[in-house]
């Protein structure tokens, strides 16, 4: 396939893929880098080598020639540009995969393919507030709103110590196939919040967020 979609925002760019390529398909589009190369030979199943090839696809597309540089990743996983001239966020679902890039702040994202097991887990990532505010019977979309959104937080935080349904409190909103939610994230006896974009297409969404 291609890039399903390119968007700029404010102070970043991003990225969709459509994934239909084989891994070798993939594989034969990209030079990488002997790190990249590592990573890769160490990815167990066909779907994981094909997410990880696909969100690389993405990055020449969103970034100058002159700025190209290898996917590498940090003691918590988080991904970074090993000549720092761009902050990244990574993520994959399903058939997609996203990317992306700012030159100047830390980033989050989030795709997700909504499938309806989400009722099931959701006492696992929302606490009793949220629960509260949005009422009985949530649905599908607003589920899936906040669990991105929380998930868009937790890589743009860049570490591990946060607990979804203690450390991230995702305001009352209204859902939409695309707007704002706001998330605060609780840590260490402070707080502060981000606005988080979404937007959904086809059964997925995307969510994202810069540390402005």
């Amino acid at each position: 396939m291609s890039l399903f979609l390119k968007k700029f925002v404010q102070d970043a760019a991003i990225g969709i893929w459509e994934i239909s390529e084989s891994v070798d398909e993939l594989y034969a589009q990209l030079k990488l880098s002997p790190e990249e190369e590592r990573i890769f030979s160490s990815l167990k199943t066909p779907t994981r080598k094909q997410h990880w090839l696909s969100y690389r696809m993405i990055l020449p597309y969103l970034v100058r020639d002159h700025e190209l540089s290898s996917i590498c990743y940090d003691e918590y996983g988080k991904p970074y540009l090993n000549n720092g001239v761009r902050h990244i966020s990574v993520s994959h679902s399903g058939k997609y995969s996203a990317l992306i890039a700012s030159p100047t702040f830390t980033v989050g994202i989030d795709i997700e393919r909504m499938e309806s097991k989400i009722h099931r887990i959701s006492h696992k990532f929302l606490n009793r507030e949220e629960i509260s505010e949005a009422g009985p019977g949530l649905s599908l979309e607003t589920l899936y709103i906040m669990w991105a959104a929380k998930e868009t937080l937790y890589k743009l935080h860049g570490k591990r110590d946060i607990l979804f349904r203690e450390h991230i409190y995702i305001a009352p909103f209204a859902p939409a196939e695309k707007g704002i939610v706001y998330g605060t994230l609780k840590l260490e006896g402070q707080s502060r919040t981000f606005p988080v974009e979404y937007q959904m297409f086809d059964d997925y969404i995307l969510a994202y967020a810069l540390e402005r």
